[in-house]
């Protein structure tokens, strides 16, 4: 059972249920996976080996955020692959498609411009907005690169120490991908989307400038910005 218990904990954690930084109570998972703790706090040991989880104050498990040095590959890669995608979407574009990527952009929108952007919610509707240009080739095995290289195995890249000006530019930067897609131009959507992630990489890299001068041990839980 042990095992089934870590694998199906492991499968939360990769499908984007928990987050960087978000707290793993045990009580929730027992209950959710309709078990006792006791396997629970087994699996809770084996992910914690592995570096999937830490340790913090009275005890409480915390799913790790990526090293940003280790997004920044994960992100050169995409820049490479995502345009390829937007080329095979722009083959087979339909209306229905084009709605979908407007309906995602503008629900984006409303999250970057609110008072406190969330962003848990901002990062599913980005997810989903790449998603749906991957599954547009229609070519799964293509998409399912994209995907392995999008997604670490485990933990996925978050938007918790990106600034309210980088969540705007990257939503900003969507409505240009969709832009591109509805004039049907292709090298301008590749354009588009290889600038998109490019600039993701370069917020990544002012996150670990931060932690390499404020030190290593800085909780990187998002703290809220004040209104000003």
């Amino acid at each position: 059972m042990a095992e089934d218990i870590y694998g199906k904990i492991r499968a939360l954690i990769a499908e984007g249920a928990y987050l960087g930084g978000d707290v793993l109570p045990e009580s929730e998972l027992a209950v959710r996976l309709g078990v006792s703790r006791t396997p629970i706090r087994e699996a809770m040991r084996r992910l914690q080996a592995e570096g999937v989880i830490r340790r913090e104050a009275y005890r409480r498990a915390v799913v790790v955020d990526l090293d940003p040095n280790e997004v920044i590959h994960i992100f050169t890669a995409r820049a490479a692959l995502e345009p390829i995608a937007v080329g095979m979407a722009m083959e087979r574009m339909t209306q229905a498609f084009l709605d979908n990527l407007a309906r995602l952009h503008g629900e984006m929108d409303e999250v970057v411009h609110s008072s406190e952007p969330d962003r848990r919610r901002y990062r599913d509707l980005n997810a989903r907005f790449h998603r749906v240009i991957w599954a547009q080739g229609d070519s799964a095995v293509f998409a399912e690169l994209v995907n392995l290289v999008a997604r670490k195995p485990v933990v996925s890249p978050t938007f918790n120490n990106w600034t309210r000006e980088e969540l705007i530019r990257s939503n900003r930067q969507h409505g240009e991908v969709l832009d591109a897609f509805g004039v049907r131009d292709a090298e301008w959507a590749k354009a588009a989307m290889a600038s998109h992630l490019l600039a993701s990489r370069a917020n990544y890299r002012r996150i670990g400038l931060n932690r390499s001068t404020r030190g290593a041990d800085v909780d990187w839980t998002y703290e809220p910005e004040t209104a000003t």
